[in-house]
């Protein structure tokens, strides 16, 4: 079983969020804990006893409205166990969680915008870089039963495709496997599907990489339905993807805010899988 742990504040992002994580829970034998973290700029003066009574009163008001949350969706969710409301730094306090309790995956959300400085300011902060579990980051409110693995170079391989085994046990939904390239300078776009026999443009390297994906999927018993290759800007690769309810991306633990795979992942409408390489 999956144990994996959903971000919840009481806002729309989170209402998302939590509502994907419970249709998730329908492809996915999973355990799942909701957890907020209330953050806190300053502490009243004094200790001891006043400062206890006022974390206290914080965390109850915190605990009452992530309830309100749950319930107004919880008829589309299994039961789940109490939410865990903590006070202190959201990126801190979320690593601790996962690394103490050997959570395998983490849920939050972030809602779709034209302003994607918000997106990348998550997929860039100290908890993405440094989260030993995957993390699913939703922005809208999808069906997950539709999944597109995204591979890039050959690393991206191993780190996609085995944490989405890791999660997805039974061969149940669709997954789609896409090679795709950011288009540079004078070159010309394409997207092309593969279809068994045929020869990639991008000749040996594709092949070899789509080849090795097929062979870890198929030791699982999975087979993709489409396998796709794919050259063009970040927005036309993110438009490309749109029917997708889940795209599986491989990321570096240091990734440059110029990037263009920074640039692709902000475009994609749905919920991003994000694995370490």
């Amino acid at each position: 079983m999956i144990n994996a742990l959903v971000s919840l504040n009481a806002d729309l992002a989170s209402s998302i969020a939590f509502r994907y994580a419970c249709r998730l829970m329908e492809h996915i034998d999973m355990r799942l804990q909701p957890i907020h973290v209330e953050e806190v700029d300053r502490f009243p003066p004094g200790s001891g006893w006043v400062r206890s009574t006022w974390e206290n009163g914080l965390v109850q008001t915190a605990r009452e409205e992530i309830a309100q949350l749950i319930n107004a969706e919880k008829a589309d969710c299994p039961p789940l166990d109490a939410t865990i409301v903590r006070t202190g730094e959201y990126d801190d306090i979320l690593l601790h969680e996962i690394e103490n309790r050997s959570y395998d995956l983490l849920l939050e959300g972030v809602l779709n915008s034209f302003h994607d400085q918000l997106f990348h300011k998550r997929i860039r902060s100290k908890l993405h870089r440094f989260s030993p579990a995957p993390i699913i980051v939703v922005k809208n409110l999808v069906q997950p039963a539709n999944v597109a693995l995204l591979l890039g170079e050959s690393p991206d391989v191993a780190a996609v495709v085995s944490t989405f085994l890791k999660l997805f046990s039974k061969p149940e939904i669709r997954v789609d496997l896409i090679h795709f390239t950011f288009k540079m300078g004078g070159q010309s776009a394409f997207r092309e599907k593969i279809s068994d026999g045929d020869v990639p443009i991008g000749g040996e390297h594709t092949s070899n990489l789509l080849n090795s994906a097929k062979e870890m999927l198929a030791e699982k018993g999975w087979r993709p339905r489409e396998t796709w290759e794919v050259r063009d800007s970040p927005e036309k690769i993110g438009a490309f993807l749109s029917d997708y309810g889940l795209a599986g991306a491989a990321l570096s633990r240091n990734l440059r805010r110029d990037s263009l795979m920074l640039d692709l992942l902000s475009r994609i409408a749905s919920a991003t899988l994000l694995c370490k390489k």
